[in-house]
């Protein structure tokens, strides 16, 4: 018997907003994704194992991981 099994992860971009960067300190778009992992069996997803946020800087490229919470402040322009 065969049993192929694995971790599936899948990003979804959650929109782009002003936001000030951590690293260059500039007030630029923030491209904001959400990245879900999940252990699969027969390429099929059937357990999540969780997920995480990052905002990525569009004016140095810098990506740093952020909470829910602060993810959705930078979407609404309150970050």
């Amino acid at each position: 018997m065969l049993v192929i099994f694995g971790f599936k992860n899948s990003s979804r971009n959650l929109g782009l907003a002003q936001a000030t960067c951590p690293r260059c300190g500039n007030r630029a778009a923030q491209r904001v994704d959400r990245r879900k992992r999940a252990f699969s069996l027969f390429f099929i997803p059937i357990i999540p194992l969780g997920s995480s946020y990052e905002a990525t800087c569009t004016a140095c490229g810098a990506t740093t991981g952020v909470s829910r919470g602060q993810a959705e402040q930078i979407l609404a322009g309150a970050y």
